[in-house]
């Protein structure tokens, strides 16, 4: 392994260009830096790309829990801070801090785990033992994500198919396409009236280029249940807070 470097820090600059609608970063944008911020600390522990197809294994998000006092707005500098909270054979633990300049304004839970490129399934990642001596005693103060039962009733149904554009570099849909299309149930006027206080996705089976999906919403008062459902079974659930 790498020097241990325990925590890795990013700044970004929002441009106006990558702001929304409501002149702030968009979610799925934020999620996105999440993930090569995940990405460039595992490169310095050495269990980045590179180092994972070693063992023909690659890391895939399996759990997303974003909780925000806001949004980083336009022409401001946010950093992201991630540090490893918890590894083990199976899968690693990785969380988040959300700041604009001493301003703290939000945390994110990640799980993340290893897939075999092969097989595509589930990889043992007991030959990164070492990353344990990476954990950090820092807490992360947000709920962890508990688990997302299925949908009992059905408010809307969209359908979609996903296409070339959607897929990554696994060669399965990325996971901000997901994200994207569980915040498109909503419309502008919507995110104009209210802000995602938390937003949670855990994502259960890998879905392809011509994957067609039926998702499903369910909502009481400010809380929403989303369910994108394939052929074989549900591919991913999400959770999302109103305020």
């Amino acid at each position: 392994m790498s020097e241990i470097v325990k925590e890795h820090r990013h700044e970004y600059l929002l441009s106006v260009a990558e702001c929304n609608a409501q002149q702030e970063l968009p979610l799925t944008a934020f999620a996105q830096r999440v993930i090569a911020v995940a990405t460039e600390h595992a490169d310095i522990l050495g269990c980045g790309y590179t180092g994972m197809m070693k063992y023909n294994l690659a890391w895939v998000l399996s759990r997303l829990t974003i909780e925000m006092k806001r949004m980083p707005r336009a022409n401001e500098q946010f950093a992201l801070t991630t540090w490893i909270e918890n590894f083990n054979r199976h899968y690693s633990e990785r969380d988040f801090e959300v700041t604009v300049g001493d301003e703290v304004i939000g945390y994110v839970r990640t799980i993340w785990v290893a897939i075999n490129m092969e097989t595509r399934s589930p990889g043992d990642i007991s030959m990164l033992a070492e990353l344990a001596s990476t954990e950090h005693d820092r807490l992360c103060p947000i709920e962890k994500q508990g688990r997302m039962r299925p949908l009992t009733a059905v408010d809307r149904t969209e359908q979609y198919v996903f296409r070339s554009c959607d897929i990554d570099f696994n060669r399965h849909v990325n996971s901000i396409r997901y994200i994207e299309k569980v915040l498109n149930q909503w419309d502008v006027e919507h995110y104009d009236a209210y802000r995602i206080a938390r937003f949670e996705i855990a994502y259960q089976q890998e879905a392809h280029c011509g994957t067609c999906v039926d998702i499903n919403v369910a909502q009481v008062e400010n809380v929403a249940d989303v369910e994108i459902k394939g052929q074989n079974g549900v591919i991913c659930r999400s959770k999302i807070t109103f305020k």
